[in-house]
């Protein structure tokens, strides 16, 4: 009897999530629609649909390119992660996971429903759900402190190109951050303090899973080697992908200093990675128009390649797309994803 009302207990909890979870996804959607229509009603889409058709489709193509490169590059940096993790799995599956990442990314919340797809595969292949996570999530990082690095060094080194230095303020504050987190996640004093905080609020399988994902983060920290190639992939992915936007503003006539690249992308990128819209349409565009319209690029402009780069990355990562689809014996259960991996998170396995 008491597993039964345990068993209903758990049924209707999920019940509840699976509510709260349409209508957050629902407000993101409407943000997603906001946010493009307030930039569609000030630049006109009819500006947008011309520059794009007097698009220069070289250097759209080099972008898929030079994209693609960087995603080969970036799992590659994750495989060296999870073998450090003792998780084996042969690098083509692990190109594969990565890929497949990679395109939900591009029409779910934030990053976090590509990540997932990860975590899922991972676990699965491996039945190491703790290593799972803890690679995508320090992966996650390296990438968004990487980006803040290269931006704070272009920034400092060429300031004077800028009309204001709150920029430059702005990414010192980013980078502040992320070294603060990375204390927290190196320094496992400070870090369990921390986590204390939040005990009283969770539950507790939820508490022992991230203490487990934090002590296999922890450890990174003891392998020098390890961090040092993670670093030094992480810098030309990152560069890779600022390279990217420079290639698809190209493409449509903006011929800007690649300067002000390396120190707007990944201001743009952070802002889209945020979960409040899909595949961060709209927060990148308008985020974009901000930044490149501070030294006279016209918003059409920077709509139009902004948007192209996003093209790209989807064709970039259209492979995972494909390899997803052909998973026929794994199809099915992936759409289930969101269960399936809490469910794997509460069992430390797959």
């Amino acid at each position: 009897m008491e597993m039964v009302r345990h068993g209903n207990r758990r049924e209707r909890t999920l019940n509840g999530e699976k509510r709260k979870n349409v209508a957050v996804n629902l407000v993101k959607v409407f943000i997603s629609i906001v946010l493009i229509y307030l930039l569609i009603h000030r630049i006109g889409l009819e500006n947008i649909w011309r520059q794009l058709g007097t698009a220069n489709w070289w250097w759209a193509l080099l972008g898929v390119l030079t994209f693609s490169i960087s995603n080969i590059l970036g799992a590659l940096q994750w495989f060296i992660l999870l073998r450090s993790q003792n998780v084996k799995l042969p690098l083509r599956h692990v190109i594969s996971f990565y890929h497949v990442g990679l395109f939900f990314n591009n029409f779910l919340i934030g990053y976090v429903g590509g990540d997932a797809f990860r975590i899922y595969d991972v676990t699965k292949r491996s039945g190491d759900s703790t290593a799972a996570v803890s690679t995508v999530v320090f992966d996650r990082f390296v990438g968004f402190f990487m980006l803040t690095s290269i931006a704070m060094f272009v920034s400092l080194l060429w300031f004077k190109k800028l009309t204001s230095m709150k920029t430059v303020y702005f990414i010192a504050i980013v980078l502040s951050s992320w070294m603060l987190v990375l204390f927290f996640l190196f320094h496992e004093k400070s870090g369990k303090t921390i986590g204390r905080l939040f005990k009283p609020f969770l539950p507790d399988f939820v508490t022992d899973k991230i203490h487990d994902v934090y002590m296999a983060v922890n450890r990174f920290q003891h392998q020098r080697k390890v961090l040092l190639k993670v670093f030094a992939i992480s810098f030309f992915v990152q560069s890779l992908r600022i390279l990217t936007h420079y290639w698809a503003a190209r493409a449509v006539g903006v011929n800007l200093s690649l300067i002000y690249f390396g120190i707007f992308i990944p201001i743009i990128a952070l802002f889209a990675s945020l979960p409040i819209s899909f595949g961060g349409i709209g927060v990148r565009e308008q985020s974009g128009v901000v930044l490149f319209s501070t030294i006279g690029v016209l918003a059409s402009k920077v709509a139009t390649f902004e948007f192209l780069a996003y093209i790209i990355g989807i064709l970039a990562a259209l492979p995972g797309g494909i390899i997803f689809a052909f998973r026929k014996e794994e199809h099915l259960s992936t759409f289930r994803i969101g269960n399936d991996v809490k469910e794997t998170l509460v069992k430390g396995g797959p």
